[in-house]
C-alpha cells in the first residue's frame, strides 16, 4: 500500500498548492492524507477549504488544536472523512480515527495530541492503546500534532511494531529525520508544512513581530507568496513500513 500524507496545509497558498499539484501525482499512491486544520485562512477548517481538498484527491483530513476555529467544522466532522485528535474528552464531537480500504487492505488513519507546551488533553499513550484494543486493521498511520520532538518520538518508540507509521505535525517546519525504527515503524518528527515560507510559520512577518517586540496580542494574517508542498510518502507491507521518503516540491514562480 502507497501512503501520501501531506503536511499541514496553511491558508490559501497551501490550497492552491495542493489543488494545483496533487492531481498530477495523486495515480502514484493508493491513499492520501492531508492536515487541514489551518486551510481557513491559517485557523481552523471551513466547507470551502474541505470541498477544494476532497476535489484534489485527499481521501481523509486531520485537524489539530485548531479543529474548533470555525463553527463549519461541526457541519463535517460527524459524517465526513475528518479526523480529529482522539485524546481529546469524551463527549467530544467527531472521531480520533477513520478507516479506509485499499489495495486489498484495511488502513485505520488516527491522531493525538501532545500534551507538552499544548492544552492539557487525555493521556495520548494509553489513549492509543485504547484505540488498538478496540480497532482492528492491517495497518495503522498515526499522526502526532505536538510541538515538542521528545514527546513524538517517545509515542513513536512505544508503539513501535504496533503501527505501520508516526508522523508528526504542528510545527511547520520539515525534519531531516525520517526512518524505520527496529519493530517496522515508519518515523517523522515533523512533515513539515504546506504553504508559503515567505512569512513566519505560515503567518505574515509583521503581524508575528508585533507579538514578539510588544507582547501584547496582535491580529494574526496569513502570509501570501509561492507556495511549498511538503508531503512524506510511505509504502505499506503486512502493516510495516518498508520505506519513508520525504517529498517536496516547488511551486513555480
Amino acid at each position: 500500500m502507497r501512503v501520501l500524507f501531506i503536511g499541514d496545509i496553511f491558508a490559501e497558498p497551501g490550497l492552491r498548492i495542493v489543488s494545483r499539484h496533487l492531481p498530477d501525482i495523486r495515480d502514484g499512491f493508493d491513499v492520501v492524507v492531508a492536515n487541514a486544520e489551518n486551510t481557513a485562512g491559517g485557523l481552523g477548517i471551513t466547507k470551502a477549504a474541505y470541498r477544494r481538498l476532497r476535489e484534489a484527491g485527499v481521501d481523509v483530513l486531520t485537524l489539530g488544536n485548531h479543529a474548533w476555529d470555525h463553527r463549519e467544522v461541526y457541519e463535517l466532522i460527524e459524517t465526513e472523512p475528518i479526523v480529529r485528535a482522539l485524546n481529546f474528552p469524551p463527549g467530544t464531537p467527531g472521531r480520533g480515527w477513520w478507516r479506509v480500504e485499499a489495495a486489498g487492505e484495511s488502513l485505520l488513519i488516527c491522531q493525538v495530541m501532545g500534551r507538552l507546551f499544548m492544552d492539557p488533553l487525555d493521556d495520548p499513550f494509553r489513549g492509543m492503546d485504547a484505540l488498538l484494543a478496540e480497532q482492528q486493521a492491517d495497518c495503522v498511520l498515526l499522526e502526532v500534532h505536538a510541538e515538542a520532538t521528545s514527546e513524538k518520538l517517545a509515542l513513536a518508540r512505544y508503539l513501535d511494531g504496533r503501527v505501520g507509521a508516526v508522523l508528526g505535525t504542528h510545527t511547520h517546519v520539515p525534519t531531516a529525520d525520517a526512518e524505520v525504527l527496529p519493530g517496522g515503524t515508519g518515523y517523522q518528527s515533523d512533515v513539515g508544512m504546506t504553504g508559503t515560507y515567505d512569512g513566519i510559520i505560515g503567518g505574515e512577518v509583521q503581524s508575528f513581530l508585533g507579538r514578539f517586540l510588544t507582547q501584547r496580542p496582535t491580529r494574526f494574517r496569513a502570509q501570501e507568496g509561492p507556495a511549498r508542498f511538503h508531503a512524506t510518502a510511505l509504502t505499506f507491507e503486512r502493516g510495516r513500513c518498508k520505506s519513508i521518503e520525504p517529498y517536496r516540491f516547488d511551486e513555480p514562480v
